[in-house]
């Protein structure tokens, strides 16, 4: 399995699973991952998991992992995403966060991860 985020905790990440850390933005992250579907990766986490809405933070983790064929639906999924993250963006482009909220997102991104992956 690999991890596509933007998420600095992620960084120095030592479980069983690939991580690749980006530094760029929630939408960026989103298309990283949709090239990968294009390679023949399939996602394992839907794009826009959680109660947490695109305007709502700027990490965004997702764990995909090689199929043996190219994944419509997971191409899909990452297509609708980029529309719905690109809607919103527009909400949270100037909005400042201060360290302390940046680090609860980072917290919360994280935790809906590593519980995805404890039941996979």
């Amino acid at each position: 399995m690999l991890i596509i985020t933007n998420n600095p905790m992620f960084k120095n990440y030592t479980g069983r699973y690939e991580v690749e850390f980006q530094d760029m933005d929630y939408i960026g992250i989103l298309k990283k991952t949709r090239d990968y579907l294009h390679l023949g990766y399939e996602l394992l986490t839907h794009p826009l998991y959680g109660s947490v809405k695109p305007y709502e933070t700027i990490y965004r983790t997702i764990v995909i992992q090689k199929a043996n064929t190219i994944s419509f639906t997971s191409i899909e999924l990452i297509e609708e995403a980029i529309e719905t993250a690109t809607k919103f963006y527009k909400i949270n482009k100037n909005i400042k966060w201060t360290n302390e909220i940046l680090e609860d997102f980072q917290v919360v991104d994280k935790d809906l991860i590593d519980n995805t992956l404890a039941r996979m």
